[in-house]
């Protein structure tokens, strides 16, 4: 499926501002529950610095990158004080770690279902993406931005052509 059919599919189940800057933040917390106990597993290769965290965080931006480039890059950059966050947790003692991420995850998800019951007044489950969403939803939300602000204009067609997503393009 394409990154405009994708986009078509999920605007519609996030039409509300809250809830889109919920679902922002919502994956970086995501990310971040995720980096700081992988920040803890070192790699042989690379020198003494390199981490299981620093894999996951080029996976994702590689993949973001491939989606859409522009979004994908400004995606991108909230993910360097987020590794520097979860390296930083990831100094603390193991179980401290573990605690902080599962807690991390509880309110993220609690966040994030809470916007979408709250704000929304519908919800989707895993049905548009599955667990890669959780990584990749600022792409969408960047997206956004970028059709508000005029840019992406062709891509704004793609996803205008398969008829309209959503009422709420622009907000």
């Amino acid at each position: 499926m394409s990154f405009a059919a994708k986009l078509r599919a999920w605007m519609p189940l996030h039409e509300n501002g809250v809830s889109r800057a919920v679902h922002f933040v919502g994956a970086y917390l995501f990310i971040f529950a995720l980096l700081a106990p992988l920040s803890l597993v070192r790699l042989p290769v690379g020198g003494p610095g390199l981490t299981a965290a620093h894999v996951l965080v080029a996976a994702v931006v590689l993949y973001a990158v491939t989606l859409e480039w522009t979004a994908g890059l400004l995606m991108a950059l909230p993910l360097v004080p987020t590794l520097a966050a979860a390296e930083s947790v990831a100094r603390l003692p193991g179980s401290t770690v573990a605690a902080v991420a599962v807690g991390v995850m509880v309110v993220r998800f609690a966040l994030v279902i809470g916007a979408h019951v709250f704000f929304e007044k519908k919800t989707h489950g895993l049905s548009l993406g599955g667990p890669m969403l959780f990584f990749i939803e600022p792409v969408y939300l960047l997206t956004l931005v970028l059709f508000a602000l005029g840019l992406k204009r062709e891509l704004h067609a793609r996803v205008m052509a398969g008829g309209e997503p959503s009422a709420g393009l622009a907000a």
